[in-house]
């Protein structure tokens, strides 16, 4: 059969984008255990009614006394942005025309892109659900700068954390970032990584080459186009990209409601400071992973009602927890539904201990999932308003094709999560792996 465009751009909507959303729903873990909602969805932004307090027109009295003064319920409105998703692919011309007498071998070209594209997004979604909303990858300690056709940048960086991950790889491009009272000043844009280097938890490394002056120290790396225009702090947006989970259950107490301040923890929002119903709850572990440790935080979720289905971790803390469970297996009997091990699924109090590699080292996670969700007006689609999902690149023998996806994640309930702290693994802090 013929390849033109017509056919594959049938072929790509229809046998194509179907799989491509599935696999990437279903590979970022986070993503794929919350509820996605449209329904509270008013234009961009998602509105989510909040019952924050009880009425104060109950109570008992005397004989012939005036009945307590009426009251009302209390509520609020936490309102969440969507932001925009985006994964963009090309082809060349004489790509096609090689393959222009067989549709199926010109989606050969195309399959190596879009499967691309999927990997890329799905890595990408995952370190953003996970993040506070402010598009920082990784932060520096220490910088040199060299000069040249291209100026050359190594940054020593706060922890190896996001090369681990895979957050950080060559060919990336950036933007590095300093920042002030949380406004971002943009030093570099679209600087290309070179080099990464894995050496011990606070002396890995990146190089990267820009076009511009020396890099500050305490410069923060983000992907290209993330941040302008946005304050990291700010009460609403941070970035362009999603909030994740880090925000919605933040390890910081709340100690101030100045949103020029790293300590103003808001959500959708509103204050968490001056809102004390609207903060998570938190314990500092600070040191090795306990039972104790465990209880304390599931005792904090049942104090709000909770109704907690997942412990939520890194692999170095499941680790920590399996190592926990052999030092108490004496104390198992069978048929206990207290605590189990699996050979693919940890069990305690009723509830999976999941870990994924992009979760956040050193925290566990006690999470009403009820209480959190992904807001978006549809899911990942070809942009084909003009009835095109491939077209021709203005002045270049090239095609391309848009995924997009407008979503968000929020929160309707904070004080129902829980998160420990500064738990370390192996005797490290850092060593999340």
């Amino acid at each position: 059969m013929s390849a033109t465009l017509a056919t594959v751009d049938k072929i790509l909507k229809e046998y194509y984008l179907g799989p491509v959303v599935e696999q990437l729903n279903n590979e970022v873990l986070l993503l794929s255990r919350l509820e996605a909602r449209s329904e509270d969805l008013v234009g961009k932004a998602a509105f989510v009614p909040l019952h924050t307090g009880r009425s104060t027109g109950i109570g008992a009295v005397g004989e012939n006394v005036a009945l307590p003064a009426a009251g009302s319920q209390k509520y609020d409105r936490a309102e969440y942005d969507l932001k925009y998703l985006y994964g963009r692919i090309r082809v060349t011309g004489p790509s096609m025309a090689k393959t222009k007498s067989d549709a199926g071998a010109f989606l050969q070209t195309l399959r190596g892109e879009l499967d691309g594209i999927r990997a890329d997004l799905t890595k990408d979604l995952a370190r953003q659900a996970y993040g506070n909303g402010d598009a920082v990858i990784a932060t520096a300690t220490a910088s040199t700068t060299s000069g040249g056709a291209n100026t050359t940048t190594t940054l020593t960086l706060a922890s190896w954390e996001p090369i681990l991950k895979g957050h950080l790889y060559v060919g990336e491009l950036l933007d590095v970032t300093t920042y002030s009272s949380g406004t971002p000043t943009i030093a570099a844009t679209s600087a290309v990584v070179t080099v990464v280097t894995q050496n011990a938890a606070a002396t890995s490394t990146i190089t990267f080459t820009h076009a511009s002056a020396a890099i500050a120290a305490t410069a923060s790396v983000t992907r290209a186009g993330a941040t302008a225009g946005q304050n990291r702090f700010a009460n609403g947006p941070r970035s362009n990209e999603i909030d994740g989970l880090i925000r919605m259950v933040d390890g910081v107490d709340a100690t101030s409601s100045t949103f020029t301040s790293a300590a103003a923890k808001s959500v959708g929002k509103i204050d968490a400071f001056a809102n004390e119903y609207w903060d998570n709850q938190r314990a500092a572990v600070g040191g090795a992973l306990t039972i104790m440790e465990i209880q304390k935080g599931l005792n904090l979720a049942r104090q709000q009602a909770a109704n907690p289905s997942i412990l939520l971790t890194s692999l170095g803390v499941q680790r920590e927890f399996y190592r926990l469970l052999q030092a108490n297996q004496q104390f198992v009997q069978p048929g206990d539904t207290g605590y189990q091990a699996g050979f693919s699924t940890l069990m305690y109090a009723g509830m999976p201990v999941i870990a994924d590699i992009d979760a956040p080292f050193g925290n566990l996670y006690i999470l009403d999932e009820s209480t959190l969700k992904v807001f978006s007006d549809q899911d990942w689609h070809f942009l084909d308003t003009d009835g095109q999902t491939l077209r021709q690149v203005a002045g270049y023998d090239a095609f391309e094709a848009v995924m997009a996806r407008y979503a968000n994640i929020g929160a309707t309930n904070r004080r129902k999560n829980v998160v420990l702290t500064g738990i370390t693994v192996d005797g490290a802090a850092d060593a999340g792996y």
